[in-house]
Formats: structure tokens, C-alpha cells, sequence
């Protein structure tokens, strides 16, 4: 994963967004959660979208393994975070938002298991061979009944190396079908947007329910 760190050491985040994504706001109320859920999201960078979640009343969680990500969340916020370690890593709490600098895999956040999490495009960041450790990783994080959202993009594989990895339809049937109810929300096309070479580029939203 050192790709990331590399990123972030020569601010190429252009992942990085300045509002809250479209996808989270638009969507997140089709999940029916009550505000009080606590939300976990992996792989968070420094989202504003973890904002947003608190803005609706929930207490957010999340996890990123890049030191500078966290670091710049909270500068960007004007907050000081109480640090504190854990076997695992460190955790930053701030009012309502903690961030834990740990491996998504090995991280044990003390208010676990989750009622609800956001996949921005955290598992489309990851390669695929660790795609079914991050489904076992999420279940182990999240309750019997949580929900949570997701965004990926599908685009022929054989075209371009990412991240982002190309998570087809038939990829998320197969690693999130036996534990989850799968609906998708949105499909965008954005093959005439990005400014890569590929023959098609799609962008999904997924709403999924443990079963």
C-alpha cells in the first residue's frame, strides 16, 4: 500500500474532494438509519464527508493507515484531537468524529460493532486479492442488522491498472452476495468524462444490508 503514502507525500489527492460527495448525500437517507447510528468508514483519508455524517447526527468512525491523512483532518478543522494509543495503532477523537491510524485489518475500534458504514471507494482502492479479507474485516466491525453504502467503478480490467480496481457487478455478487442484500442505487456512465483511455468507465452506488 505504499502507493498511498507516495500519494500523500506529493499531494496527489485529487481523489480529495471539497464538498461532500453527491453519492453520500443523495443517497444516505434510502438506508432509513436512525441518527444516532454510529458509522464506520474505512479507508476515510480526510473526507468531508465524515462531516456531513455528523451533521446528520451520527458519530462517525474512521479508519485510514496514512499518518498525513489524519493529521491534515484535524488541522483542517481547527481541532486538537485527543491521542491515544492502541495495540493496533493510535486513535485521534475529536467531538464526534474518531479517526484510528491503523490497519483497516487489524483495527478494533473501542465503540465496534457498527450499525452503519460508508465505502466511498475504499475497496476499490485495495487490491482484489485482499477483497475478501475486507468483506470478513467489515462484518467483523458491523452489527447482524447494519447497513451501510458503497461506490465503486467497473471498467475492463485488461485496460488500465489501478487503483481504482475495476469491481464489477459479478465481483460484488460474488465476495458481498452470502452476506448481504444487494441494491444497487445509482449507475452513472463515465466514459466520456474521465480523462482515461478506456473503452467504458462506470460508476455504481450500492446500498447493502446484512442478512
Amino acid at each position: 500500500m505504499s502507493i498511498w503514502h507516495q500519494r500523500w507525500d506529493e499531494n496527489r489527492i485529487g481523489f480529495h474532494r471539497s464538498l461532500a460527495n453527491p453519492a453520500l448525500t443523495d443517497h444516505w437517507s434510502k438506508l432509513q438509519l436512525d441518527s444516532s447510528a454510529q458509522v464506520l468508514v474505512p479507508l476515510c483519508g480526510k473526507s468531508l464527508d465524515m462531516h456531513w455524517l455528523a451533521q446528520q447526527g451520527h458519530f462517525v468512525n474512521g479508519v485510514e493507515f496514512v499518518e498525513k491523512a489524519v493529521k491534515e483532518f484535524f488541522e483542517d478543522w481547527s481541532k486538537e484531537p485527543l491521542k491515544t494509543s492502541r495495540e493496533f495503532g493510535e486513535k485521534f477523537a475529536g467531538k464526534n468524529i474518531n479517526l484510528y491510524l491503523a490497519d483497516f485489518f487489524k483495527v478494533e475500534p473501542d465503540d465496534a460493532p457498527f450499525s452503519a458504514w460508508y465505502d466511498r471507494a475504499a475497496l476499490v482502492a485495495l487490491p482484489p486479492s485482499l477483497r475478501t479479507q475486507y468483506v470478513e474485516q467489515l462484518r467483523k466491525l458491523t452489527t447482524a442488522d447494519a447497513k451501510g453504502l458503497m461506490v465503486t467503478f467497473d471498467y475492463p480490467k485488461e485496460e488500465m491498472q489501478g487503483p481504482p480496481f475495476a469491481l464489477s457487478d459479478e465481483d460484488v455478487e460474488h465476495h458481498f452476495g452470502p452476506f448481504f442484500e444487494i441494491e444497487r442505487l445509482q449507475f452513472t456512465d463515465l466514459t466520456e468524462e474521465e480523462d482515461r483511455e478506456l473503452s467504458r468507465c462506470s460508476l455504481s452506488v450500492f446500498m447493502l444490508k446484512r442478512i
